[in-house]
């Protein structure tokens, strides 16, 4: 029987409701590695002026130094072309921006790369303004990635960019989480209703909240309705408050982007 690989709603699916960035990075790469097949899958997060790069790699024993990464990363490739063209494609190979000769006579191949037993590399940019950014990368070792799985990294790229914004920051904890249901209970929302109004405070768009979980936007502008509602609210903002005077929202305050 063939192997079907999973798609944009399996990721969608799979990371729904996770307790945080860690496990959500672990369960979105392996469904990376099944959509986009590759030797290694991380995530980075890379403020040039700010170091250390934050880096997590789904094979522990491929983690690069520190200090090796700080010094190296501003001279990867596609980071370089993403700082001259900042607005320039959200996914891109390497071979997008250098020639394969080129790259494996450079520094950033000799200590990033060849330590790790990879070659090529497809970068999924999902938030920030390229000096500061949220990466995806999927590294092969053996061949270089086709028009085909670019193009399914475009396809992901949304739904990617709205997943790190949700787990941009660390989730509630146990404590916060049962004082919201019971908060919940009070204001008589749903558990559907009270996770658009917390991906609303997200910065979400109804557009963005309906490809997130899947349903119409007709739906979502439904849930918002009945929310400000039950709220007294006919707003964004003003439900929002309301939301974290009631207690609906956790108390470290908004999940928002970097």
């Amino acid at each position: 029987m063939a192997h079907t690989r999973l798609t944009e709603l399996d990721l969608s699916y799979h990371t729904e409701g996770l307790p945080d960035r860690d496990t959500y990075l672990t369960v979105a790469s392996a469904c990376l590695n099944d959509i986009l097949p590759g030797d290694l899958t991380g995530w980075r997060s890379a403020d040039l002026a700010n170091p250390p790069i934050k880096v997590w790699l789904n094979d522990a024993s491929a983690y690069l130094m520190q200090d090796v990464l700080d010094a190296v990363i501003p001279e990867h490739p596609i980071v370089m072309h993403q700082l001259a063209h900042p607005d320039s494609e959200p996914v891109l190979r390497v071979s997008d921006c250098i020639s394969d000769r080129e790259f494996r006579s450079s520094r950033v191949y000799r200590e990033m790369y060849a330590p790790v037993g990879s070659r090529y590399q497809l970068n999924i940019a999902t938030d920030g303004d390229n000096a500061v950014a949220s990466t995806w990368l999927i590294k092969r070792s053996i061949r270089d990635f086709t028009e085909a799985d670019v193009h399914h990294a475009r396809r992901l790229q949304p739904l990617l960019a709205l997943l790190d914004t949700v787990y941009s920051s660390s989730r509630i904890c146990q404590a916060d989480s049962a004082d919201i249901d019971e908060a919940r209970t009070r204001a008589r929302l749903t558990v559907r209703e009270l996770d658009v109004l917390t991906l609303l405070a997200d910065g979400l768009s109804a557009h963005q909240i309906a490809r997130l979980r899947r349903i119409s936007v007709r739906t979502v502008r439904k849930h918002l309705e009945n929310i400000y509602d039950k709220l007294d609210c006919h707003d964004r903002l003003l439900a929002i408050n309301k939301a974290r005077q009631l207690g609906l929202l956790p108390s470290t305050g908004p999940r928002v982007a970097r």
